[in-house]
């Protein structure tokens, strides 16, 4: 069946540069500080998939991370050292440090040790043992402030880099045992970054462009290279030291492999410039290897993985994270989510005749198609097959617009704090968000377009923040997620929002933090589930038949997180799509596994790269509509039969893979919704619009031309 499609290109948030990173090796955890102060935490075992993210604070700063085991600490401009419980993503430990606004941390090879260099030259060394920050000591002061700093794979070495200056420290004593000078005929040297590799060398990168090896012993040079044209930001090492990886302002990554030279009984390694990659167009903060896999950030906001041979390049665009929107089908309104405000719209209407059929506003020529090939395309949508371009598509339609889209309201929150979570109530009534202090909640009355009002409603039972929220079908209930409880709060318009029941999660979930909170709406059994998985991938689902909700079943759980959920209300089951892109379908009836399963699913599914961000249920069709950045997917849930002749009739579609899948490439794609049974509301962020919010890009001069 066609699908109408309101395609909304006027969602752009402004993209966060990205500051710094952390990787934790062990459980191969990514921690990622932005320019907002927000920090996320990636995981990184399949398919890159953000599972929490601590708001960040007005005037604060995120200059580094680190990773004690699972423990995660930052610094920054405020001169203390945090330490972050990532279970209910608040601050767990503050250690006021000596030097004010420190530009850098690491944590040594043991996780015994955390040092923290500061602006006025002071190094300050904690012990991080038994989940406690313990003073150390200070190191001797330096003149000028400590830029880098970083530990030998022993963690009794410690090397710092300032203006002009390299400093090799014996931790135990706090002493300096070696003081290299780096400056250049009398030129200011700013050390940006460092490597220390287990032969006693120290990798430098400077001011100047210049990637240089020393003899930490000695304070000698061994070699240097100009490689960039401006200043190197990062230096990453594999840790079977061949390979080596930097870039910075000039967006050049280049990677250097250590060769042997010499023959005989004189032998020796060599450092050589090996591939670069030219990857990105805005400067390169962080370097990150996980396994073969290079991470790089920065200005521009994305989480960027490579590898080669073979080249292999994967863009995560800087978005706000999820929950980013949501819809009123009935009113035709969409709530956007940003940083630190909401605004609700009303969407465009389209035209149609007296018969009650939308009007073509540009009807472009159509071939004659097979009515047994018409029967292989699951949907044919009338607009979003042109996006694409060069596909001329027979479906292909334009309809004709009568209303254009009216931003009905914008809301901000108080002292601009962040946004963690939103929810529109299905009859568009209620408007409900929560920042990391407070959790607030507007009656919108749009029934006048040209005089909007918005009320407040009073919120008894909440006082703390909410990570997930969502609201009942008929809107009278709202369900939040505050750490470790689940609230079902009853909402009237005079009466206000009261807690009606508390459930608490910790009997079931470990973790504290929602990763999906979903309401389904009431089957034809008379149950209304409410499914809930946690950060650790426990997926737990409660049932309401009349007023409370209990405990239905606790889900097995499988090796990675889910990625998307959903409960398909006709056939009573529950989707999961997962982040190594299983899928699952439970039947919540008879509380076991449906026959259709991940043994089904095409080739090109199991072949992804992103992880699904959202899974809706087809209304139109016995089908799922799976989304993520780059792509819909649209899979039928029958599967193909493998025995059928191949018809000589059908014709060949790119975009289609038998009966089962069908792909539209979208880029980027914020959001999906259905808003009825032939219409939808994509949101899409383009990519030069995120451009145009970066700063200039770096240029140099290629093939004497500017």
């Amino acid at each position: 069946m066609a699908c109408k499609l309101h395609r909304v290109r006027y969602y752009n948030p402004k993209p966060e540069p990205i500051n710094c990173v952390a990787f934790s090796k062990t459980n191969k955890t990514l921690a990622v500080a932005r320019s907002d102060a927000s920090i996320e935490i990636w995981d990184l075992n399949y398919a890159p998939h953000l599972i929490k993210l601590i708001p960040g604070a007005e005037n604060a700063s995120v200059e580094a991370l680190g990773w004690v085991k699972d423990r995660l600490l930052s610094t920054g401009l405020g001169g203390a050292l945090l330490e972050w419980d990532v279970n209910t993503l608040s601050i767990k430990n503050t250690v006021i440090l000596t030097g004010y606004a420190a530009w850098c941390l690491d944590v040594d090879p043991n996780n015994t040790l955390v040092a923290v260099g500061t602006e006025q030259g002071y190094i300050n060394l904690y012990n991080v043992e038994y989940d406690d920050i313990v003073y150390k000591k200070l190191f001797d002061k330096q003149e000028g402030r400590i830029m880098c700093c970083k530990f030998d794979k022993t963690g009794k070495v410690l090397v710092t880099g300032s203006i002009n200056t390299i400093r090799v420290w014996n931790v135990e004593t706090g002493h300096a045992t070696c003081r290299i000078s780096v400056s250049r005929r009398g030129n200011e040297m700013i050390v940006w970054c460092l490597a220390v590799l287990s032969d006693n060398v120290v990798v430098s990168g400077d001011s100047q462009g210049r990637l240089t090896f020393w003899d930490s012993v000695l304070g000698d040079q061994i070699e240097t290279y100009t490689t960039h044209k401006s200043n190197i930001l990062s230096i990453v090492v594999s840790d079977d030291e061949k390979n080596l990886y930097c870039s910075g302002v000039d967006p050049v990554i280049m990677n250097f492999v250590k060769v042997s030279k010499g023959s005989g009984k004189i032998t020796g390694a060599q450092w050589v410039k090996n591939v670069q990659r030219n990857i990105h167009e805005h400067q390169v903060r962080a370097l990150i290897l996980n396994g073969d896999k290079l991470v790089s950030v920065g200005a521009d906001g994305y989480l960027t993985l490579s590898s080669y041979p073979p080249k292999w390049v994967m863009r995560i665009p800087p978005m706000i994270p999820a929950v980013r929107s949501a819809v009123c089908g009935k009113n035709k309104l969409l709530l956007l989510r940003y940083s630190n405000h909401l605004e609700v719209w009303k969407l465009g209407a389209y035209g149609t005749n007296e018969n009650g059929n939308v009007m073509i506003a540009d009807v472009q020529s159509q071939q004659n198609v097979d009515k047994e090939n018409d029967n292989t395309q699951l949907e044919q949508d009338t607009v979003i097959l042109d996006y694409k371009k060069g596909n001329k598509s027979s479906g292909t339609q334009k309809l004709k617009i009568t209303d254009k889209p009216l931003k009905l309201i914008s809301v901000k929150t108080k002292k601009n704090k962040q946004i963690v979570s939103c929810a529109l109530s299905p009859d568009g009534q209620f408007v409900a968000y929560s920042t990391d202090s407070d959790v607030r909640m507007l009656k919108l009355d749009t029934e006048d377009e040209g005089n909007i009002s918005l009320t407040k409603v009073l919120i008894s039972g909440l006082s703390s923040m909410c990570d997930r929220m969502v609201f009942s079908e008929d809107s009278q209930t709202l369900l939040v997620h505050t750490r470790g409880e689940i609230k079902a709060l009853h909402v009237d318009a005079q009466a206000g929002a009261t807690v009606i029941q508390t459930i608490a999660t910790d009997k079931y979930l470990k973790s504290k933090t929602a990763l999906h909170l979903h309401v389904s709406k009431k089957t034809p059994s008379n149950n209304t589930y409410l499914v809930m998985a946690d950060t650790d991938g426990v997926v737990v689902v409660w049932a309401r038949s009349h007023k409370k909700f209990e405990h239905h079943v606790t889900l097995p759980k499988y090796r990675c997180v889910p990625a998307a959920l959903t409960v398909d209300t006709n056939h009573e089951t529950l989707i999961i799509a997962y982040v190594d892109q299983k899928l699952i379908e439970y039947d919540l009836s008879n509380k076991k596994l449906s026959e259709w399963g991940g043994e089904t699913l095409p080739a090109q599914w199991l072949a992804r790269r992103n992880a699904v961000s959202s899974v809706s249920v087809h209304p139109g069709s016995d089908a799922l509509v799976f989304q993520d950045e780059t792509s819909l997917w649209i899979m039928n849930k029958k599967s193909k039969n493998t025995n059928e002749e191949p018809s000589a009739k059908k014709k060949f579609n790119k975009n289609n893979y038998g009966m089962n899948l069908k792909i539209i490439p979208i880029k980027y794609l914020a959001g999906f919704h259905w808003i009825g049974d032939d219409e939808a509301v994509t949101l899409e962020i383009l990519p030069e619009n995120i451009v145009s919010q970066l700063p200039p890009a770096f240029v140099t001069k290629r093939h004497n031309m500017g």
